[in-house]
């Protein structure tokens, strides 16, 4: 939209106008506040801050058509309207992990674009991470020549079995770095959108590409034997500390902000118990080995206090002893916001289970592959409330704000990326800028739609997750029968079949709402608004057997995460696919799995299966062996069949992940209590999961 600018001390009279006025007496709305007032003569935007000016202009964006994001200018019409807003965090992020997956520059440019166009104003850039170094460092060129690059295996995702590509490898080559002065442009094209970029240099863990750079790093053994590369530094090396302090150099030349983020999750401690000179320092400091982690994160935060600059990393930063200057990003569960708060430390909210967008956006399968382990709905992230109930006042004063991940172990390009933020990023915004009390969840979903239509203008591929008809099953109590609902988060008509027919605009049934169905079918069903098909159909399998309803004890109790319903989810007819982590399945940890089926009458059983998940390269796999027992009282069982694996266990974590039902059958007998143990996968040094979300009874 290219309209004339002129500038002036005095307000213009006589013509209409979009005027855009510093107001220094606005002070208590910050310099992100402002006031539009839109009248038959003018658009007056006031604020005492240009930062509050350019927010202001995004909102009359939002109110003008679609149209203009087209650069195309028929007659325009805003609404009248008076508006006083300011954002209730100052820290407003969106994060993105280049490592795992390259985005050339052109596209970040885009990308703070679309992070002004939210009113977000922290690009949290992470340039480096365990498998590839992004970021160019004149003082160690390796880090580029080297470590931007990793040999690609076919068959093998990019984090299996990595290896740094060298010049003369003939093996085919990912990867990619932005040199200073790319980073200079983007630095001073985001600081024009009022956007800060925090960059993020992990240390001392994730680092096994730097290792394979400088192996000298790496800890060594009482005989001096270089241990494996396990991505840690050896923390009591100077070395490590002056090839990172070399970095830091740098990087505060090419980036102004406050913050630098140092990462500190996940570090591997393992190698600092086994190196000689690391306990040598341990004994010395009187340290553990969270407290060498704290050694390490306070050298550096040190080293950026002397620069002048603030060091925040990921929560695990708090083992040990942490300075009290440093700040915390946390990446937890939305109930541990507290406890991170209660620490004392200025905080950012990154919060795992709401806030990661590399986690499917719905329940439907037809999602992409995408990070197991949790899903953030479009809904799920707009009800997100970040400060806890209970919190005090100190403790909200803490909470500098809130951000949002995109991890892109199954981003490979562009175009997914766009996927998985969008529209996500725009509850995002919400969460963020508004205040406490002030959401609406229908008026939100309502507006959504002309959200919708600007993306697609943007030739932005926005998922239509919150299109998908999700089919949801539940147990009439009083029949048994099956109850099938239907639901999209944004509003849309639903076509259904339940013979396995394709819903089209002509074919099916218009769902108005809930029905019943006593018998096994293949439900099929699409969303439709303004006679478009909006999404490719859902599909689910009614299956109806005996337990269906039934109460179920849990004699293992399940992980506090992977609790899901309780035991009445075993029963409740709704698988939970391919994604262990969406809330419908149970886990149970470092034990047999054990729960008893109370059926309502006594009954003729046949068949118990257990349906079951495997990620191995999460500690999730399949039971190894299965035993059912049947009675009549609950009290006295009899044992009917066993069912052992018969290959050893595989060792090897693998990232695929599968789905199978474990049946045992057995001849007809009468029971109404079902006894099902299923015995885990016994593999050294490493909690094993088991995870089901059915057992069906024939």
């Amino acid at each position: 939209m290219n309209l004339p600018v002129s500038f002036s001390q005095n307000l213009p009279t006589g013509k209409k106008a979009i005027i855009l006025q510093y107001n220094p007496a606005l002070d208590s709305l910050t310099t992100e506040g402002y006031t539009l007032t839109i009248d038959q003569n003018q658009v007056l935007v006031q604020s005492s801050g240009t930062a509050g000016l350019f927010y202001a202009v995004e909102t009359i964006r939002q109110l003008l058509p679609v149209t203009v994001e087209k650069d195309t200018l028929p007659a325009l019409a805003l609404p009248a309207v008076e508006i006083t807003d300011k954002p209730r965090f100052s820290w407003r992020g969106m994060h993105l992990d280049v490592s795992r997956h390259f985005m050339p520059v052109d596209f970040i440019k885009k990308y703070i674009d679309y992070l002004a166009m939210h009113k977000l104003n922290v690009f949290h850039w992470h340039l480096v991470d365990g498998i590839g170094w992004r970021i160019e460092i004149k003082s160690h060129p390796e880090l580029t020549k080297w470590g931007a690059w990793r040999v690609v295996k076919p068959g093998k995702k990019p984090w299996q079995d990595f290896e740094i590509w060298k010049p003369g490898d003939n093996r085919p080559k990912y990867g990619g770095f932005y040199t200073q002065k790319q980073i200079k442009e983007v630095v001073a094209y985001a600081k024009k959108r009022f956007v800060t970029v925090v960059p993020e240099i992990e240390l001392p863990g994730h680092s096994e590409v730097v290792l394979q750079c400088y192996p000298q790093l790496l800890c060594k053994d009482k005989n001096g034997k270089r241990l494996p590369n396990n991505g840690v530094y050896c923390a009591s090396n100077p070395a490590s500390y002056k090839l990172l302090e070399d970095v830091i150099d740098e990087v505060v030349k090419l980036f102004p902000s406050q913050y630098i983020h140092i990462g500190g999750d996940e570090v591997n401690k393992s190698n600092w118990k086994k190196c000689a000179s690391c306990q040598k320092l341990m004994r010395e400091k009187h340290l553990t080995p969270d407290g060498l982690q704290s050694y390490f994160i306070n050298h550096f935060d040190k080293y950026l206090k002397s620069k002048g600059r603030k060091l925040i990393g990921w929560h695990e930063i708090l083992q040990g002893k942490l300075s009290p200057t440093a700040s915390i990003m946390y990446w937890g569960g939305a109930d541990g916001v507290k406890r991170v708060l209660d620490k004392g430390h200025p905080v950012v909210l990154a919060t795992g289970s709401h806030l990661y967008f590399n986690h499917p956006q719905s329940l439907s399968n037809n999602e992409p592959e995408a990070f197991n382990g949790g899903y953030s709905s479009l809904k799920k992230v707009y009800n997100y409330e970040p400060l806890p109930k209970g919190a005090t006042q100190t403790e909200a004063s803490r909470l500098m704000g809130v951000e949002a991940c995109l991890w892109t172990e199954y981003v490979p390009d562009v175009k997914r990326l766009e996927y998985m933020v969008f529209p996500r990023i725009a509850a995002l915004s919400e969460i963020s800028w508004q205040q406490k009390g002030t959401k609406n969840w229908q008026q939100f979903r309502t507006q959504m739609a002309r959200m919708l239509h600007r993306y697609k203008a943007l030739n932005i591929n926005y998922a239509p997750s919150a299109y998908r008809p999700i089919i949801h099953f539940s147990v009439n109590p009083e029949n048994k029968k099956l109850k099938v609902g239907i639901k999209t988060e944004l509003p849309a008509d639903i076509i259904y079949t339940t013979d396995g027919s394709k819903p089209t605009l002509q074919n099916g049934t218009r769902y108005t709402q809930a029905f019943l169905l006593d018998h096994p079918a293949t439900i099929k069903a699409i969303s439709v608004r303004d006679s478009n098909i909006l999404v490719e159909p859902e599909i689910k399998e009614a299956i109806i057997h005996k337990a269906r309803g039934a109460k179920v004890t849990l004699k293992s109790r399940p992980a506090a995460k992977y609790s899901a319903q309780g035991g009445q989810t075993l029963t409740d007819l709704n698988f939970g696919g391919n994604n262990w982590g969406n809330g419908k399945w149970i886990g149970v940890i470092g034990k047999d799995f054990d729960a008893v089926i109370r059926l309502d009458s006594v009954m003729n059983v046949h068949e118990v299966g257990m349906n079951c998940i495997e990620q191995s390269s999460a500690g999730i796999r399949f039971p190894v062996g299965m035993d059912v027992w049947l009675s009549k009282d609950g009290k006295h069982y009899r044992h009917v069949k066993s069912w052992k694996q018969a290959e050893p266990v595989n060792r090897a974590k693998s990232p695929e992940v599968k789905v199978k039902t474990i049946k045992v059958d057995f001849p007809e007998q009468s029971c109404r209590y079902i006894r099902v143990k299923a015995k885990y996968a016994r593999v050294p040094h490493q909690g094993v999961f088991i995870f089901t979300d059915e057992i069906e009874v024939y």
